[in-house]
């Protein structure tokens, strides 16, 4: 369907999703570790963790959307991969250092899961690594630096080229994955192949697949039983067969494709008009890298702050109340990291990209989305 670039706020709203799922699995594990054996939270939040691979297929829709009309520009791809990095790695570089602080005062805090190990320039520069980065949420930027870099490999050629490579790109790692266990190789390598590339790849198929002019023009009626159909069988079953604990090439096949169908699904029936998700929900998409980095960090503190308080121990309504308050301090500080470090670094480096590579671009579409703001 040929579509008018508008802005798409329930894709931002689904990145709002991702997060509250990842929020609830980590929610999962402080409760274990603090509530002294009473539970609360429903063992169904484990399908939370999940909500990394929506952000991964998010963030293919995402490239695709706001690279339309760029293709085999001059001067594109260092435009591109300035907008990436600057969105990753200064706000990364914050969370890295005051987790850095806090390693050095209280080494047992940090990374108990690695023997409280952590490979330092490895993790300041997300280089990939057999062991997780310092800021252990981390691993998923190495996996999003990856798809930058292809991706702008992509962007050097016309854009009707796109839709081969992303193909060649999704059947080599689907054919490498069938065949050989990644996971001995070593860092880069594993990167490379990991079949986490496949959601990225999927995210970007949904994305050229709703912009294309051929492409089926589905009803709203038709989008809604898409989406009934994966909230009501497909993640029940992904929970009943354990989808998540297989082996990475069933994971990133079965949940990329729910989350394909689903991207997709959101992004049609709003340009219909039919349904928007909650604003709410676009607010938690616009703060989401600020409470990704910095929500294992909040949790922590709450717990162990809770843990030595204890209003109501050994009861569930001790455990609801600090369910409550980790919830509301991560949002909480969600916003204000937000606003006073993630938002003013978004800005420098909207200037400087500005001053630096914008001036050849200004016949160029205006991106349905906006990168920095989205991705």
């Amino acid at each position: 369907m040929i579509l008018p670039m508008k802005k798409l706020p329930s894709i931002q709203a689904l990145r709002g999703i991702a997060l509250l799922g990842i929020v609830g699995f980590h929610c999962l594990f402080i409760e274990k570790k603090y509530s002294g054996g009473d539970f609360l939270l429903p063992d169904f939040l484990y399908l939370g963790q999940s909500g990394v691979d929506l952000f991964f297929v998010v963030s293919g829709f995402i490239m695709v959307t706001v690279t339309k009309g760029r293709f085999a520009l001059n001067g594109e791809v260092i435009r591109f991969l300035w907008g990436r990095l600057t969105r990753i790695y200064p706000t990364y570089w914050f969370y890295f250092f005051l987790t850095l602080a806090i390693f050095l005062i209280k080494p047992d805090w940090v990374n108990a899961s690695q023997g409280h190990q952590a490979q330092l320039i490895f993790s300041f520069l997300l280089f990939p690594s057999h062991q997780l980065p310092l800021v252990m949420v981390a691993w998923s930027l190495i996996h999003e630096l990856w798809f930058y870099l292809i991706f702008s490999i992509f962007l050097s050629f016309r854009e009707w080229f796109l839709l081969p490579s992303l193909l060649i790109w999704g059947a080599i790692i689907t054919i490498i994955n069938l065949f050989v266990t990644v996971t001995d190789f070593s860092g880069i390598v594993l990167i490379a192949l990991h079949a986490y590339s496949l959601e990225f790849v999927m995210g970007a198929l949904a994305a050229l697949f709703f912009y294309h002019e051929h492409s089926v023009k589905l009803s709203a009626r038709s989008v809604i039983v898409i989406i009934t159909l994966i909230l009501s069988i497909g993640f029940p079953m992904v929970y009943a067969f354990d989808i998540l604990e297989r082996e990475s090439l069933v994971r990133a096949c079965v949940m990329g494709t729910l989350y394909g169908f689903l991207v997709y699904s959101f992004a049609t029936i709003e340009i219909l008009n039919k349904f928007s998700l909650p604003k709410p929900l676009q607010f938690l998409g616009d703060i989401s890298y600020t409470v990704y980095l910095s929500h294992v960090l909040v949790l922590s503190a709450v717990g162990r702050l809770w843990l030595m308080t204890t209003p109501a121990p050994n009861s569930l309504l001790d455990n609801m109340l600090a369910s409550l308050i980790m919830l509301a301090a991560v949002v909480g500080y969600g916003w204000v990291g937000y606003r006073l470090v993630e938002h003013p670094l978004l800005r420098i480096s909207h200037r400087l990209r500005a001053r630096w590579f914008d001036h050849g671009c200004r016949n160029t579409p205006k991106p349905a989305l906006d990168a920095d703001a989205a991705g």
